[in-house]
């Protein structure tokens, strides 16, 4: 991305990733106001750096923004001495699918409800993989890009999280 300096590609950048920048960084901040704060920083510090006499290059602006949005949001909590908790969607609905049987909806929703519980449970690192893989469909590299961690590191956590989500599942919902 050598040439990114023009506003016509910072205004790309925006409409494209936005939005979710903002989705993510309303998880860890958990408000809005400071979401778009967060989001704006980024791309204030992206402007900045473009800026620079020898700016580089940033190879994948996308991975960039979000590293920089979180870390902006993960100062911000600091400075208000707030626990980073990650939380998944909070309606049911948006994971549960369309049943025919009214039951079968209910045991649906119940079991999305206990899924959400058990993965608010795991640490803030976990969960943080988990939503930036399930949620925000990024690949392992982007995860490790955002999250200044190697590629098999990242999936050896999502690995060991998932089953610990499997098994707290299965003792919740036994067959």
């Amino acid at each position: 991305m050598p040439e990114v300096s023009k506003a016509t590609d910072i205004t790309v950048l925006v409409s494209e990733h936005e939005s979710e920048l903002l989705r993510y960084a309303s998880r860890l901040l958990r408000g809005r106001e400071e979401a778009r704060d967060a989001v704006q920083e980024a791309f204030i510090r992206l402007v900045r750096k473009l800026r620079e006499s020898n700016p580089g290059t940033i190879e994948n602006p996308r991975a960039w923004l979000y590293r920089t949005t979180r870390n902006y949001c993960f100062d911000y909590l600091r400075s208000k001495r707030v626990k980073c908790e990650i939380a998944l969607e909070e309606d049911p609905a948006k994971f549960a699918g369309t049943a025919d049987e009214p039951d079968r909806e209910t045991a649906k929703t119940e079991e999305t409800a206990m899924l959400r519980k058990i993965i608010n449970q795991l640490e803030p690192r976990d969960r943080e993989i988990i939503a930036l893989k399930l949620e925000h469909r990024k690949s392992y590299k982007e995860i490790a890009e955002i999250m200044d961690l190697s590629v098999s590191n990242v999936g050896f956590i999502l690995h060991n999280a998932m089953k610990k989500i499997r098994n707290r599942f299965k003792e919740e919902f036994p067959k």
